[in-house]
């Protein structure tokens, strides 16, 4: 079969039209499944056994020795201007609420990038390395929140810099 020449072009476009919803379609569907599996993933998840390495202090941070109090494991990396961004915003709000406590989990960094930038950044947030956590759930995004209330147990997730969304889920926890 032979096509016109004629209507080769118009042809052509449908295709990449076709090939195009197919992508878009596709993209959407694999996102959703990541959040998704994520989702699964974070509610298995024994908050109170974990440990991490800290760079703020010396000895380790045990996320049981802070019961009764909520916590915000933010993932972040120093490459990441959306992760700035979201470490600016919980600077502020944990200044303004010292409830709250906010371990800043850095992701596939290395430790003298991360040491130059708690220097240079007085934040009170605890410092952590965050790489195999961040791994083992296989987050889909960074920046990425996890939110934890008083008791140690998962309140919510929030995946991305949408700056507004993550200070209504904050409000919520408090």
């Amino acid at each position: 079969m032979r096509i016109d020449p004629k209507h080769f072009n118009k042809f052509i476009a449908l295709c990449a039209a076709l090939t195009l919803i197919v992508i878009i379609y596709s993209t959407i569907r694999y996102s959703q499944k990541q959040s998704a599996d994520f989702q699964n993933r974070i509610e298995k998840v024994d908050f109170k056994s974990l440990t991490f390495y800290s760079y703020s202090e010396s000895d380790s941070l045990k996320l049981s020795d802070l019961e009764n109090r909520p916590v915000i494991i933010h993932f972040w990396s120093t490459w990441s201007d959306k992760s700035m961004d979201i470490n600016q915003f919980l600077n502020d709000y944990s200044t303004r609420d010292e409830d709250i406590y906010v371990i800043a989990a850095s992701v596939r960094d290395n430790e003298s990038q991360i040491m130059e930038y708690i220097d240079s950044n007085r934040y009170p947030i605890h410092f952590v390395e965050g790489t195999q956590f961040y791994q083992s759930l296989l987050v889909p995004g960074m920046p990425t929140q996890i939110l934890l209330n008083r008791n140690g147990t998962l309140h919510s997730k929030h995946i991305g810099d949408d700056i507004e969304a993550l200070q209504h889920l904050l409000n919520s926890l408090m």
